[in-house]
């Protein structure tokens, strides 16, 4: 393994000072996997202070002292890239199933390894004596398994989300869950009710957003993980479930549409706030839901024809236009739809009116048939561009003048 240089010139330092310094983590797992890491987290001998001292010439910031954590900041090729350096520790008791009481700091790398969760984070290297790994890491990485360090219940029990973080990697890296550390991770689950929402939805969101999401995804449903975030809720559309991985990884809101839609006894929309999604987010799965049993749903296979109901969906959803489609395919996939979703391809290189900035005429237009009652320009457009979307053709000034006359005075009378 070779780390950049900007990250030996930091251990090389502390090595220097006389402290003892190694890449951990992540960023030696994915090494070793031949996966080229994001960021790099340094475990070392020295306390706080004394990190702060060996780089006082450099920018630092202070993240978490109390727990030994110190970011240093270096410049490499313009960029400024950050290392998390810590002090070897062993935490105290846990009282939150999150953060401990106490942080004991060590001089003891074994004693700093024994706290991490799993075994192939707890790999540390350096340049000078190579691979540090006291709990097996590296022959869990060639099996392709997520080991918990240690007494698997002890790990979950001290911080609740390494639970979902064990179903994460499993997720991301295509790995099993060792035996024992499933059991535990289902048995601790229902810890996961003193975790803040919003770090329960960022690791869903990771495994959700991963390659072998499903695979993770059905370990959580067989041991009861899933109804302890959802709230009791169950499998009841395993088809449904399963076509996650037909969905490209990075629509992240249509496999959660998709992985809601999965379950029974479930309040939506309840469910979505409860997980502290933004309201894009949010908006963008109902909205998806919405194609599969929605009044938008409705409008578009009410359609006179193929072209219509295309020109209607892409009036809904040409700003999600390929999740939207995929999603289509999949909510109907035992009907014929081929006839719409040809449509749809064809329409969406075309120039028909599809919203109001579209229609041949405006609100002013609109204002000279009804001077007396204004509210009526609004729902008169509304009616217009569904006119126009339905029939292209219509959309000239005269004839939507025409149009529109008949029904303000349909509304006044």
């Amino acid at each position: 393994m070779q780390y950049p240089l900007y990250v030996k010139n930091c251990i090389d330092r502390l090595i220097s000072a006389g402290f003892n310094a190694y890449a951990v983590g992540g960023a030696v797992r994915d090494s070793l996997l031949g996966l080229t890491p994001n960021d790099f987290d340094v475990t070392t001998s020295a306390t706080p202070d004394k990190v702060l001292s060996v780089f006082s010439d450099m920018r630092t910031v202070p993240t978490g002292l109390k727990h030994g954590t110190v970011t240093l900041l270096c410049e490499q090729g313009g960029e400024v890239l950050p290392i998390e350096i810590t002090t070897f520790r062993v935490d105290g008791d846990y009282l939150d199933s999150r953060h401990p009481t106490s942080v004991c700091f060590s001089s003891s790398l074994p004693d700093d390894l024994s706290r991490r969760d799993f075994t192939v984070n707890a790999i540390a290297f350096n340049e000078y004596e190579g691979f540090v790994d006291v709990f097996g890491g590296i022959s869990d990485l060639r099996a392709g398994l997520i080991r918990a360090v240690g007494e698997p219940s002890k790990r979950f029990s001290e911080d609740a989300l390494r639970i979902l973080r064990a179903f994460r990697f499993s997720a991301q890296l295509g790995f099993d869950i060792e035996g024992s550390t499933y059991l535990a991770a289902c048995n601790c689950a229902p810890m996961l009710k003193n975790i803040a929402r919003e770090r329960i939805c960022t690791e869903l969101k990771r495994l959700i957003c991963s390659k072998n999401a499903l695979q993770a995804l059905q370990m959580m449903f067989d041991g009861g993980v899933t109804a302890c975030i959802f709230d009791g809720a169950s499998l009841a559309n395993d088809h449904l479930l399963k076509k996650i991985s037909c969905v490209p990884e990075d629509f992240f809101e249509l496999r959660l549409a998709l992985l809601l839609s999965s379950l029974e006894n479930i309040d939506t929309r309840a469910s979505l706030d409860s997980l502290r999604l933004s309201n894009a987010e949010k908006k963008t799965v109902l909205r998806l839901l919405d194609i599969k049993n929605g009044d938008k749903a409705h409008s578009i296979f009410d359609c006179p024809d193929a072209s219509a109901s295309a020109r209607r969906f892409l009036h809904f959803y040409s700003d999600i236009y390929d999740s939207a489609l995929c999603a289509l395919k999949i909510f109907y996939e035992n009907e014929n739809i081929s006839a719409i979703v040809g449509a749809i391809e064809c329409e969406r290189m075309m120039r028909n009116a599809l919203s109001l900035s579209d229609l041949a005429v405006s609100g002013r237009d609109i204002l000279e048939l009804c001077p007396q009652d204004p509210s009526l320009i609004g729902k008169t457009l509304e009616f217009l561009l569904f006119q126009v979307i339905d029939t292209p053709s219509l959309n000239e000034k005269g004839a939507l003048m025409a149009v529109a006359s008949d029904y303000i005075n349909s509304k006044e009378n």
